[in-house]
Formats: structure tokens, sequence, C-alpha cells
């Protein structure tokens, strides 16, 4: 199998093509259901120009609509500057420009000075909703139509993940936003990179090339490799082997392994056996990235499960380092101009599927 062509990630109007074929029908993490613990608890979720606001109903349903304002087209909800998190009064949405509200369920309840709109009809103006849905304990969203549901999407590890107790998991730390000045694909291809150690952080033997496995389940890929640091060149990855506590929970197989779940076409969640750690890769532009990261685990405050979180922290710092480096090397390489397509590894599992799904969706791809 051959690479992508240079303008794959390079080409404004190939992104573009991939903005309404892949990015934006696709289903996007927004957060835990734990983040949205009440009625009336709201998130707002920007992707490529669009915005969501999703909000938890009296009736506990979450429900998703676009956060702009049939009125003047105003945003709706700002929240919180790093998790986007908000309160709706009374489940309503107000938008700050007119004062126009809506209810739970998206639809237009107050209109002030509402004589002054000649033939004015609520019902044809209520919020244009977007898809939500629920699993594995996270709450995902669809700018578009997505050609499956999230179910079918997640039913090859929902069984694995099960003692894990994600559901129950909650936010460790506030998600954070990195910088990539490198196409969106490149970052994806060096996450599944089998030949770079930050396929298996902080798992030092599986970073070895033959040490760590890939299991293809349609759109979700998984890598799984063992967490042992005593062969690790780096003292936080020994003393995070060494300080993991043993989850009596968690069947004996998984005490000790860590697992990469990629969801086709942007999210990685890393499974370790006392954490989740999220990272959803969220395009820009053709040559410019974010990377959120958030991580979750049970609630333990024992000192030796936080000075593994602290650890595990560490390792992933370290790594993420070199995988900026390594990606920002490819993007500049690739957008000098004198780049041609060569030959993929045969072992290199992770990004001939990435590769291999990008061409499922956009057959002409690189030719």
């Amino acid at each position: 199998m051959q690479a992508l062509a240079g303008a794959c990630y390079t080409s404004p109007e190939f992104f573009a093509l991939e903005r309404e074929r892949i990015l934006l029908p696709s289903w996007q993490l927004v957060c835990h259901i734990a983040d949205l613990p009440a009625p009336r608890t709201a998130i707002r979720f920007d992707f490529l120009g669009r915005s969501a606001l999703l909000l938890r109903g009296a009736d506990g349903t979450v429900r998703g609509f676009s956060n702009v304002c049939r009125h003047r087209g105003s945003r709706l909800v700002d929240g919180d500057a790093t998790t986007g998190l908000a309160f709706c009064v009374d489940g309503r949405v107000h938008c700050p420009s007119h004062g126009w509200e809506y209810d739970q369920e998206g639809a237009l309840v107050n209109v002030p000075r509402e004589t002054e709109y000649p033939g004015l009809d609520r019902a044809g103006l209520g919020l244009q909703p977007v898809a939500v849905a629920t699993g594995l304990g996270f709450v995902f969203a669809a700018f578009e139509r997505p050609p499956a549901t999230l179910e079918s999407r997640l039913q090859e590890c929902a069984a694995e993940l099960e003692p894990h107790r994600l559901p129950a998991m909650r936010r460790l730390i506030e998600p954070e936003l990195l910088q990539r000045r490198a196409n969106w694909k490149l970052v994806c291809e060096q996450a599944l990179d089998s030949h770079r150690g930050s396929v298996a952080q902080p798992a030092p033997r599986a970073a070895e090339p033959g040490r760590h496995e890939y299991f293809r389940h349609g759109e979700l890929l998984r890598v799984t490799g063992e967490v042992a640091g005593h062969d690790s060149t780096a003292w936080s990855g020994r003393a995070y082997s060494r300080w993991l506590p043993d989850h009596l929970s968690l069947p004996a197989a998984r005490r000790r392994l860590w697992c990469r779940y990629f969801l086709w076409p942007n999210l990685v969640l890393d499974v370790y056996p006392d954490q989740v750690v999220a990272q959803q890769i969220l395009p820009v532009n053709p040559a410019e990235t974010l990377v959120r990261e958030t991580a979750y685990a049970l609630p333990d405050g024992a000192r030796e499960a936080r000075l593994a979180r602290y650890l595990n922290r560490r390792l992933r710092r370290r790594f993420a380092a070199a995988d900026r480096r390594a990606a920002e090397r490819l993007q500049s390489g690739i957008a000098a101009g004198d780049y041609r397509p060569g030959p993929l590894a045969a072992d290199d599992h992770g990004v001939r599927w990435h590769v291999g799904r990008l061409r499922t969706s956009i057959p002409d791809a690189g030719r």
C-alpha cells in the first residue's frame, strides 16, 4: 500500500472534501455523562466552524441543537471557556441578543414584543436538531447524518471495557487543548504508527516493534500492550508500573493491560488499568490541528492511585512532545513540495488502516 499523496495533507480543496464527507457526518465525543449530571446542565461543542448545544432535560434525556438562534443567528450559549459547560435556568435557552427563548426540546416558547412580528410561526422556528448518542459513558454528537449508529461503532469494544466501569468514572483534569502545526491525518497516523514509542504510552514493552497487537473491527482499531516498566529507560515508566494499583475489580488479564481504541476518524481512547484518557483530534485547517485531551478515572483518593495518575500524566506529556515534533516535521517536509508517496510497511498496521479508511470514504484520494 502506498502512502497518501502530499496534496491530501496540504490542499484546502481536499480538506473541504474531508469536512463534508468524513468529519461532519462522524460521531464526535463531546463529554462524559457525568459532565451533564442533572437537568438544566448544558455544554457547548464546536467543530469545524459548527457549534452545538447539548442540554439535559427534566426527563434526563440529553438533546442536541445547533447553537444558533433562529432570529438573527446569535450564538446562544458560550459555556465555560475551558470545558464549555453551562447551566440553563429553568431548563430553557435564552438568546443573549434579543431574548428569544427555547425549551428543553428546542421549541420556541417566548418572543419579546411578539406582536411586532406579524404572522410569526413559532412552530417553524425551533432550534435545529443535532444528532446525539451515548456510549461507553460518553456523550457524542454528529453535525450531519452519520452513516451508522454509535452503538454499532462501539459494539466490538463495549463488552471488553465493561469491567473498567467507564460510566462511573469522573474527570481527573480539565480538558487540555494542544496545538499541532500539522494536518489532522498526520496527527492520527502518528498516534497509530507502530514504529514509534508513542503508540504504547506509557507501556514500554509495547513500544517495541512486534510487541503490540492490532485488532481491526471496521471503523474501530484496537492496539494492546503490556504495562511493564522494568525495561523502561524512563524512571517515570518504571515508577508508574510499580505504583499502579492492583485493581481487584478488573479481570487478572487486564490489570497490567494498556489498550488504545481508535474510533474512525479522529478519536483515541487510551485505556489503562487505573484511568482512561480521551484524545480528540480536531482539524482546524489543512496545516493546523488541535488535540483535546481529558483523563477520567473511578473516584479513588488513595495515595497509590494519586501517584500512579501523576506518573501516567508525566509520561503522556513526554510522548506528546515527541509526537508533536514528529507530526510537524512530516507536515513541513510534505508542504515543501518535493514529496512523492512511498510504500507503507506491511507491519505498520495502524497507519495502513487509517489510510485505507480514508480511501474508502474518498475513493479518489491521492490520485
